[in-house]
């Protein structure tokens, strides 16, 4: 009855609207820290991202990169800004960044679209207090846990960036120390059997077909779509420690869960946090203050990638 394109227009504009339904639930005021939000790093509307530290932006900090979720078709940066300032409490210079949606792009686009506010930012390093040295934490929740493990993947073997065309300046130096995944998607053809809200809308944004012709494909072309748009196929023991995090009530907690199994296979440092009660929805560790799960995940969080830094450091 619609098309595509209307399919996810609409996708987007609901999903979006229970965003900002749900913020006021989430919110926090972090007093002692400095925020520039609305920076843009590109032409477009959704092309920007905000940048906070504790007690002023410009001392030289770890980095902590946040890339938000909304299945590809929609997402608010804005409404992740509490999420961020929880990071920068913990001493962090946060950039959170935005990116097009898939009703106008296609993957890897926003792939591209995390690489090119990178590069804005770390052509900012001295300003914003950007210590790079350890390597980055990157981060973000379920389609932002898939970009962030994209990034993570593309720093173990940058040749990546290369496979799929995208253009990063801070390439040769660039490093990834750990990364926190919330509620995850790592691998396209897997998920497309669950049940989750719009995933068929989801499928057909991320690689152009919908969850019944994935489900049909044949092991050896299943093989080729996770080549090219799952993350997962890109794991291996060179990934960098990751804290993941999964959600009890969601029916992508496989996802994360499929992930941790094989991060520990390949002895890659890794822990497992598994969200329940209040935080036990999708996602339902971004609300780190709202229920006693949410807010002993935050703690243990910081805990593994405090120390991660620390071995980094030397």
């Amino acid at each position: 009855m619609f098309s595509d394109r209307t399919k996810f227009k609409l996708a987007k504009t609901r999903l979006n609207a229970m965003e900002y339904c749900f913020y006021p639930l989430f919110y926090k005021r972090h007093k002692d820290v400095e925020a520039r939000e609305g920076i843009a790093y590109g032409g477009k509307k959704l092309q920007k991202l905000d940048v906070y530290g504790k007690d002023g932006i410009g001392a030289p900090r770890p980095v902590f990169v946040y890339i938000h979720g909304g299945g590809w078709i929609s997402g608010l940066r804005t409404a992740r800004r509490y999420y961020c300032g929880h990071w920068a409490e913990q001493g962090f210079t946060v950039l959170n960044i935005g990116y097009r949606y898939g009703v106008d792009v296609a993957h890897p686009s926003h792939l591209a679209d995390v690489f090119a506010a990178l590069d804005f930012a770390f052509d900012r390093a001295e300003e914003w207090g950007l210590d790079l040295s350890p390597g980055v934490v990157v981060a973000g929740e379920s389609a932002g846990a898939y970009l962030a493990a994209y990034v993570a993947c593309a720093a173990a073997h940058p040749e990546l960036l290369e496979t799929y065309g995208i253009e990063f300046r801070h390439a040769r130096d660039f490093k990834v120390a750990a990364s926190v995944l919330i509620s995850g998607v790592y691998s396209l053809t897997r998920v497309a059997g669950c049940k989750f809200p719009d995933i068929d809308v989801i499928c057909k944004t991320v690689c152009g077909m919908d969850t019944a012709a994935l489900l049909a494909l044949g092991e050896e072309e299943r093989a080729a779509q996770d080549a090219y748009f799952s993350p997962e196929s890109f794991v291996d023991e060179k990934f960098a420690p990751a804290f993941v995090i999964g959600s009890a009530a969601d029916s992508l907690k496989g996802e994360s869960e499929a992930l941790f199994e094989k991060l520990q296979r390949l002895g890659v440092k890794s822990e497992y946090y598994l969200c329940t009660g209040l935080n036990g929805v999708h996602a339902g560790a971004l609300a780190c203050d709202l229920a006693p799960s949410g807010r002993e995940c935050a703690r243990e969080a910081v805990v593994f990638v405090k120390g991660v830094l620390r071995c980094a450091n030397g």
